[in-house]
């Protein structure tokens, strides 16, 4: 089984609880290190479920897996230097859909075809987006971000990951139903626009749940709606954007997803059998 088949059986025994993984999944045949890019800083949503995986896949493996982030331009940046890696099973990439949904159409950074250029591992998860703010900024609910926004428009602020990404067109998309004038601040990564967020610099932020979650649990910033289907278990009291937007069907996510480098060879399953799925994260929803 090739290097790229066994990430395909160490994924199913990683997400589905297979009951028997592979024999030649057990043990990695190769001494080199795999590198799974993240495109995007250390602390998104992105980097935790990625370590997550790295650390699951040697223990499956008894292998090395490193993640190394290569943030910019969208997620352009590391895309692109796993198109430029050897296909031979050592480095892959895992992204949320921005690269491949979004930048190519949004940035000439962005210098490849993101149908054809990559082969296509496994889609992971589908991640809702959470609308947060300071935990001082004064703002209680969703409601009130409205009024303040209406009463004063173009003083109220926002982060974003930058143009095209999650954090900034959905975003967006409530200003542009509401009528509101709020104002989008560009950041590099995450975690200054966390902080920043909590010292007051800017009234709203739009990470993935998984982001947000360790800010939530501590308190250093609040809830106003969560972009998925239905409400979260974890946050039961939070609205989904869809009722506060009155917008039926409505969601704020972004999927996950393992890519290789064109021509690495195809996957297969064979062997894994799939028994009943494990617990989900706690951010799960629904």
């Amino acid at each position: 089984m090739n290097k790229r088949n066994q990430l395909i059986a160490c994924l199913a025994a990683c997400f589905l609880g297979a009951t028997s993984v592979p024999a030649s999944a057990q043990t990695w045949p190769s001494s080199q290190a795999v590198k799974i890019v993240v495109p995007f800083s250390a602390g998104t949503g992105l980097d935790v479920v990625a370590r997550g995986f790295a650390e699951e896949f040697g223990k499956q493996t008894k292998g090395t897996f490193t993640v190394e982030n290569k943030d910019g331009a969208g997620g352009t940046i590391g895309a692109m230097s796993v198109l430029r890696a050897a296909p031979d099973g050592h480095t892959m990439l895992f992204t949320a859909h921005e690269p491949f949904a979004a930048a190519p159409y949004m940035q000439a950074a962005a210098q490849y075809d993101p149908a054809n250029d990559f082969e296509p591992i496994a889609k992971i998860a589908v991640i809702p987006m959470v609308l947060i703010t300071g935990s001082n900024s004064g703002l209680h609910s969703f409601s009130d971000m409205v009024t303040k926004a209406k009463a004063s428009p173009g003083k109220m602020s926002y982060a974003s990951s930058g143009i095209g990404a999650p954090s900034h067109l959905n975003v967006e998309v409530f200003k542009r139903e509401l009528g509101l004038d709020i104002v989008p601040i560009p950041y590099k990564n995450t975690g200054q626009a966390m902080t920043d967020l909590i010292g007051g610099q800017f009234a709203l932020y739009m990470p993935s749940f998984p982001a947000a979650l360790p800010m939530l649990r501590s308190g250093q910033v609040r809830a106003l709606a969560i972009g998925s289907a239905q409400r979260s278990t974890v946050l039961p009291d939070i609205p989904t954007l869809s009722e506060v937007l009155r917008k039926p069907g409505l969601e704020a996510a972004v999927w996950y997803g393992f890519f290789a480098p064109k021509g690495t060879p195809p996957p297969s399953l064979t062997g894994c059998r799939p028994r009943s799925p494990r617990r989900l994260p706690s951010w799960k929803t629904g």
